[in-house]
């Protein structure tokens, strides 16, 4: 249950997919895409949004807030916790007034206090987001991520990249644990076990460049199974080289055993693609559905599998592609809508 709100130049990506396990964050070893960035500095601004937020006495507090940031303000009312102090024909002070009120609730009192305690320190995440950010420098020089702002948005958003400021925001109450007691009160239909299971700390940082991907892999609307599977091998394989040091299950968000199931039945679920005739089906709602929706698992392959296999695919089949052509460039790759072609030239049949 992916919701991506695209509004002008700002991109959000509600965090649903995030992961947990008990294996390690990151890879093994190093791999080829590993870089030695020491030569990029980058100073990235850490805004505690939040904090200036519950330290407001008054609504007029807040107005004054709405001034010093702007930006983010506009943000956090307009899109990120619109429905709990918009209504029609509000003014600015109305805002003011309903935001106040917001933050003045025992409720939202609690779970400020909860995630300054968790995220008190946001210092080694910044660290980490320097890391990543040199990688997206790295790869596309017009993008130099400048600031981090954390919130709390309600159980709403998780992750936000805000292309035209180009700044990350954190949802810090979307990674209190998944034995946080409220996950468990929370609508179960839009928060299920197999989603509140991945709502931990450790993936605040791919979720963050899982939204920036977004902004540069193009909207596509694709026509067949290998179409869609190719769209979403994509981004996956950008996250490979943004994320080159972290473990494959947080780039694809999944759970702890559901990669190396994918990797143990490759040729059954290659077998069974093939036998069906699903590599072409042009059912675009059914395939969606079947192979690329998130969920407990992939419903074709049983209650065991794991979920979104038609993303993981054709994340096998571009890298297969990238391994057989060395010479094309990561922006040629997704410049490149002729998907068909990428899966004939890839090589890929497990």
């Amino acid at each position: 249950m992916d919701t991506k709100i695209s509004t002008k130049s700002l991109k959000i990506l509600l965090a649903s997919l995030i992961f947990t396990g008990a294996f390690t964050l990151f890879g093994c070893s190093k791999n080829e895409h590993v870089k030695d960035l020491s030569n990029i500095t980058i100073q990235i601004e850490t805004d505690r949004f939040e904090q200036k937020l519950f330290s407001c006495k008054s609504a007029e507090d807040i107005i004054n807030l709405s001034k010093s940031d702007s930006t983010f303000y506009k943000t956090f009312t307009e899109y990120i916790i619109a429905s709990n102090v918009q209504f029609p024909g509000a003014s600015d002070q109305d805002i003011a007034v309903e935001l106040y009120k917001y933050i003045s609730h025992q409720d939202m009192d609690s779970l400020y206090k909860i995630t300054q305690k968790k995220f008190g320190d946001f210092r080694s995440y910044s660290d980490d987001f320097i890391e990543a950010s040199k990688y997206i420098l790295h790869y596309f020089p017009e993008d130099t991520i400048n600031k981090i702002t954390t919130f709390i948005s309600t159980f709403h958003y998780g992750a936000i990249y805000d292309q035209e400021s180009k700044q990350f925001g954190v949802g810090l109450d979307m990674y209190l644990g998944s034995d946080f007691e409220v996950y468990s009160l929370l609508n179960p239909e839009n928060f299920p076990l197999y989603r509140t299971k991945k709502f931990e700390p450790y993936r605040i940082i791919p979720n963050c460049i899982q939204t920036y991907v977004d902004t540069k892999v193009s909207e596509y609307i694709p026509t067949t199974f290998v179409d869609q599977a190719v769209y979403e091998g994509k981004k996956l394989y950008l996250l490979d080289l943004l994320l080159p040091d972290y473990h494959d299950s947080l780039k694809i968000n999944y759970l702890s055993g559901q990669f190396e199931w994918c990797e143990y039945q490759e040729e059954n679920i290659w077998a069974y693609l093939v036998q069906e005739e699903e590599l072409f089906n042009s059912d675009k709602n059914e395939i969606q559905k079947k192979y690329f929706n998130d969920g407990p698992f992939t419903n074709p392959f049983g209650n065991e599998s794991s979920p979104r296999t038609g993303a993981w695919v054709g994340w096998q089949i571009v890298r297969s592609y990238m391994k057989n052509h060395p010479k094309i460039s990561i922006h040629q790759l997704l410049n490149n809508s002729d998907h068909m072609s990428i899966f004939n030239q890839s090589g890929y049949r497990p």
